[in-house]
C-alpha cells in the first residue's frame, strides 16, 4: 500500500510539473506571436544602412507610402525564391504604389552569406527595389527570440 501511495505522489507531482511546463511554452509562445506587425500595421521607425553605405530611417524612407519590409539572409535558398517571386511581380507592386525595402539581417544572423548587393544581382533586380543591411537592434526587432528566423 505504501509503495501504490508512494508512486501515487510522484506521479501527481511529475504531473503537476508538466503541465506547468506546458502552460509556460504556451505563454511563451502567445506572447511572441503578439509582437510580430500585421498588414497595415505602422512599423516603429529604426534606422538602416542602404548598401552603398549611406543611411536612413524607415519613415524617411517610406515617405508616407506602403511599404514592403522584405528581410533576408543571403544564404538563405528561400530568400532568394522570394525576391524571384517579388521580381516576377513587380508589376503588381508599381501599380498600387508600393516601395520595397529589402534588408540583410544584421551579420547575416551569424552566418556566411554574400553581401547584400551580390544578392540583388544574383536573385532580384536592382532597379525595382531598395536595398541595404538592418543594424543589430532592427534585426533583434524583428526577429522575436528564441530562434531568430524571421520570414516576411
Amino acid at each position: 500500500m505504501r509503495i501504490k501511495l508512494k508512486y501515487l505522489i510522484y506521479i501527481s507531482i511529475i504531473t503537476i510539473f508538466l503541465l506547468i511546463i506546458v502552460f509556460l511554452i504556451h505563454q511563451g509562445t502567445k506572447s511572441t506571436i503578439s509582437n510580430y506587425l500585421k498588414i497595415n500595421e505602422n512599423a516603429p521607425n529604426f534606422t538602416f544602412e542602404f548598401a552603398n553605405g549611406t543611411t536612413s530611417n524607415l519613415y524617411s524612407f517610406m515617405d508616407g507610402k506602403p511599404t514592403l519590409l522584405w528581410f533576408v539572409v543571403t544564404w538563405c535558398s528561400t530568400c532568394a525564391y522570394g525576391n524571384q517571386v517579388i521580381a516576377d511581380n513587380i508589376q503588381f507592386f508599381n501599380q498600387h504604389g508600393i516601395k520595397i525595402l529589402e534588408l540583410e539581417q544584421y551579420d547575416d544572423l551569424g552566418e556566411n552569406g554574400m553581401n547584400i548587393s551580390q544578392f540583388i544581382k544574383d536573385y532580384g533586380n536592382p532597379l525595382y527595389t531598395y536595398y541595404g543591411i538592418a543594424s543589430y537592434n532592427t534585426t533583434l526587432e524583428y526577429n522575436t527570440p528564441p530562434d531568430l528566423q524571421l520570414d516576411i
